[in-house]
């Protein structure tokens, strides 16, 4: 007998999207240089700029926001390159793989798991090493359930005319991104977290410094490669062809959501998740957990990261809660796993009262139902005090 699908997806990403999404993805698969589809492939490049707030180029790479990673190291370090990675999470620390992978050498500023980096000692991890030529940082730390001040981050390493390669994969609709002012050269989104569409693309801002490192590498600039950034520069943007074939109903999708958003006005759009997260926070203490970030003032808007704490079965929970009420939440990642599970409020299918207030009712129902002791009402009564200022109809 096939597994039931689930009625919520309240995961960590891939999330739930709206049926408008479906819908318009569903149109028919064109010829990528039919002149319809050339149309659509730049309008969305336009639709992208205004989501990210910037006049830097934009690069929509077919494969998931891991490849845009990846392509960032691959075009740009060059063997010997001292780039510093800054780690406060699972995905912080993974990107030394793609940093040497590359030739680049890390030096690394890490803190604990649950806390954010202090562009401070970045400051001071700048000045101490004089040769470093790249950063890396994750904006939000989907594992962790923090983030990251990329603002502050980003306008030091241009003081030091060090370039910058941002993960925004949950980052993006999250908060208001501005890469000029904050100084990201190379941020990469993934539409399937804040955004709330369909996973397989990398969606890319590229600022004329990023740009002029992709041309200066050694022994020579990366053309020719699934990774290669400047191929799609020099297709795309200086001839509209592309280097190879685009995910054609990806793109559908993702001019979809980027038109939803903006309807909404990202102002709003963003504060919606933040207003939903904060809530989401409330919930979660009434209920009497800990969360995992160390202070509210770091903790993401793409999910709520609770402790697991001693005595609860967090693998027994979320199967109760996906199994028995078709709710699906996500466990820790990587070495987080079993510290921690994840409560999902991303896209306008996820970050919002009735849905929050779905997942903590059946929080609770599942809670009483492995014999953890649960007062009714007390998380969604919470998370809904919270919620003062929500207003679906507000322009």
């Amino acid at each position: 007998m096939a597994t039931n699908w689930p009625r919520l997806n309240l995961a960590a990403g891939p999330v739930e999207v709206t049926a408008r999404t479906l819908r318009d993805q569903s149109r028919p698969v064109l010829y990528h240089y039919d002149p319809a589809f050339i149309e659509t492939f730049a309008r969305v490049n336009d639709l992208l700029k205004l989501v990210f707030r910037t006049n830097y180029d934009t690069i929509i790479m077919q494969g998931e926001a891991i490849l845009g990673l990846e392509a960032a190291a691959a075009s740009m370090i060059s063997p010997g390159d001292q780039v510093l990675n800054l780690v406060s999470g699972v995905f912080g620390k993974w990107f030394q793989d793609f940093i040497e992978a590359y030739g680049g050498e890390t030096v690394e500023l890490a803190v604990p798991y649950n806390d954010a980096i202090d562009p401070e000692d970045v400051r001071r991890a700048l000045a101490a090493n004089p040769g470093i030529k790249f950063l890396s940082v994750v904006h939000s730390e989907t594992p962790s359930g923090t983030h990251n001040p990329v603002r502050e981050i980003g306008r030091i390493a241009r003081e030091f005319g060090v370039i910058t390669m941002v993960d925004t994969v949950s980052g993006l609709g999250g908060e208001l991104l501005s890469p000029e002012d904050w100084g990201l050269d190379v941020a990469v989104a993934g539409p399937q977290k804040c955004l709330g569409g369909t996973p397989g693309l990398s969606l890319m801002t590229i600022s004329p410094a990023a740009w002029a490192a992709m041309e200066a590498r050694k022994p020579r600039p990366l053309r020719g490669s699934f990774l290669s950034i400047l191929d799609w520069k020099a297709t795309w943007l200086e001839n509209r062809r592309f280097p190879y074939t685009p995910s054609v109903t990806e793109i559908y999708a993702l001019e979809s959501v980027l038109v939803q958003a903006l309807e909404i006005g990202m102002e709003r759009f963003v504060d919606r998740h933040q207003q939903v997260a904060a809530a989401c926070r409330a919930g979660a203490r009434a209920l009497g957990f800990a969360l995992w970030p160390a202070r509210d003032d770091i903790a993401a808007s793409c999910v709520t990261a609770i402790k697991t704490p001693d005595g609860l079965d967090e693998a027994r929970l979320r199967s109760v809660m996906r199994h028995r009420y078709g709710v699906t939440i996500s466990p820790g990642y990587g070495e987080l796993n079993g510290k921690l599970f994840r409560l999902g409020h991303m896209g306008p299918a996820q970050a919002h009262p009735t849905v929050l207030a779905a997942q903590l009712a059946v929080l609770e129902r599942s809670l009483a139902d492995i014999g953890w002791p649960v007062q009714f009402g007390a998380g969604t009564g919470a998370a809904m005090a919270a919620l003062t200022d929500w207003d679906d109809a507000a322009s």
